[in-house]
């Protein structure tokens, strides 16, 4: 197990599964070139900031034929969210994501075959907004963005947030889309 965060380290030492847990940075493995089957990367490459370099990465240290298995999320991911907070002050409160298009295009540029690459909508209903912002607080996804608001949030701004959002409310309750990204690559 490799996560940069030693905190993700200590819970997944916690959990077992792995034999060895590493503290590194995708864009720059401490791993040996040529050294491993198989790279899983599960929700964690959105936050890199240099996509071309996690793939370097992973095509060095692969093994030829080796695997490059990851899943992402790009835009589109949460955009309800997004979108209600427009409404309430215009300012950034969701992080962004790449373009599709972008993985698309530094999967195809980089020295592994593109064995599969596709985008797929997932949609998550939430009891009430408490409950949504509740999870994304769980999963660390703190909000990392130029224009992102300084200082505490206002009670008149998170009633505005809930009055936006409840007006997206569906049978199965408040919808949270994740436009989440696979892709599977094989080392030649």
């Amino acid at each position: 197990g490799l996560d940069i965060a030693e905190g993700m380290l200590v819970h997944a030492r916690q959990q077992g599964g792995a034999r060895f847990f590493i503290g590194g940075d995708a864009e720059s493995l401490p791993l040996a070139a040529q050294s491993r089957q198989l790279i899983f990367s599960s929700l964690a490459v959105q936050w890199c900031g240099d996509f071309a370099a996690v793939l370097s990465e992973a095509s060095r240290v692969l093994e030829p034929g080796g695997l490059f298995a990851f899943s992402s999320l790009c835009v589109g991911t949460l955009q309800e969210l997004r979108d209600s907070w427009q409404v309430v002050d215009g300012m950034v409160h969701v992080n962004r994501f790449r373009q599709f298009e972008d993985y698309q295009k530094l999967c195809a540029a980089s020295d592994m075959h593109i064995l599969q690459l596709e985008r797929q909508a997932e949609v998550l209903h939430f009891m009430d907004l408490r409950q949504l912002t509740g999870e994304l607080k769980a999963l660390g996804a703190h909000n990392l963005n130029p224009g992102r608001p300084g200082g505490l949030t206002g009670r008149e701004r998170i009633r505005g947030l809930m009055e936006a959002y409840e007006s997206k409310r569906v049978s199965q309750g408040l919808p949270a889309t994740y436009q989440v990204v696979y892709g599977l690559l094989r080392k030649e």
